[in-house]
């Protein structure tokens, strides 16, 4: 009999094979660890994003139907803030074109999505540490997004984690395509050096 950490350990392993190399190339390419990272280039990568959680949020919330696992973790308002501070108005934002949404069919596909999204708040807190030598914001203002859940962003990882735990294992490959789906459309989507 299968264990619930034997379970999770398998989900997550599979996770992090499937999405590795997906998530370096990515990483690489958007130029946020960069020393010489600019306030131009900078306010390109958070309009893709925001170009991106403009239409995932909503999807999660449909494919998911859970708020206690998804109000926490919305963050779109903090791409808006951090839009804001580098002056872009209300209007202009709201002008940003979507992005085209990962092919997901259900759940277990918007948990590994969710995952990838997640997992990014860890990834993020470095990208904080390098916009605020490079340009000068901070997590409170014009880096808000990237500062993840601040203090709370290992305790919210462990919390999406045990969410994850509680998946069946036979959804392992929905979840590993879902988080696939969602790295392809963010590697199209998102600026490239």
């Amino acid at each position: 009999m299968t264990t619930g950490a034997q379970q999770s350990g398998a989900v997550l392993a599979r996770l992090r094979t499937v999405t590795r190399p997906a998530h370096d190339r990515l990483e690489g390419a958007l130029g946020l660890l960069d020393e010489r990272l600019n306030r131009d280039a900078y306010k390109q990568v958070l309009e893709r994003l925001l170009g991106f959680w403009r239409g995932w949020e909503p999807q999660m919330a449909s494919l998911l139907q859970d708020r206690q696992l998804l109000e926490p973790r919305r963050r779109l308002h903090l791409l808006k803030a951090d839009l804001a501070v580098l002056g872009s108005s209300a209007c202009a934002v709201d002008a940003l074109p979507a992005c085209p949404l990962p092919l997901l069919h259900d759940a277990a596909g918007a948990l590994g999505s969710l995952y990838v999204m997640e997992g990014s708040t860890l990834g993020g807190r470095v990208i904080q540490q390098n916009v605020e030598r490079c340009l000068g914001f901070d997590g409170r203002s014009g880096c808000s997004y990237f500062a993840g859940y601040g203090a709370s962003t290992g305790v919210m990882w462990r919390l999406f984690l045990a969410r994850l735990d509680e998946a069946p294992t036979t959804d392992a490959e929905r979840i590993a395509t879902g988080a696939a789906a969602t790295f392809e459309r963010l590697t199209h989507w998102l600026p490239r050096n």
